[in-house]
């Protein structure tokens, strides 16, 4: 079974491979080794929870950025914030994937945000994409 992104049920508690959006603020469950896309188009947020394998192993890649892609849409503002030195490490198997992201993202290197485990969000701050911890 190949990588799939799937509609979270709960913006608040957005999980692995799941997606959601919400006018107000999106929340990400922990990240340990994941990243998060954070995208604000036409007043809602969306966040989009990526780790690096799926249950059965298959690693993220272009197939999976692509779904992404789509899952943002077309975006006014993008932010990737997380695990990114894990992503880029070539020892991870991901990297490629991720570079192609970020490529098809456009994601200026001033909107990644490196960070340890935890647990992130964003929210819409009259307009603008701002983090949340």
């Amino acid at each position: 079974m190949p990588y799939v992104l799937a509609p979270g049920a709960n913006a608040q508690a957005i999980a692995e491979r799941e997606y959601a959006s919400d006018p107000r603020q999106v929340m990400f469950t922990g990240f340990s080794s994941c990243i998060g896309v954070l995208s604000l188009r036409n007043g809602q947020v969306t966040g989009v929870h990526l780790s690096i394998s799926a249950p059965d192993r298959s690693l993220f890649d272009n197939a999976a950025a692509d779904q992404v892609v789509a899952a943002v849409g077309a975006w006014q503002q993008i932010k990737v914030i997380g695990q990114i030195a894990f992503w880029e490490n070539p020892a991870n198997g991901v990297s490629a994937a991720y570079a192609y992201l970020i490529q098809q993202l456009n994601v200026p290197q001033a909107d990644i945000y490196p960070l340890a485990d935890g647990t992130y969000g964003g929210e819409n701050d009259n307009g603008t994409l701002e983090l949340t911890y």
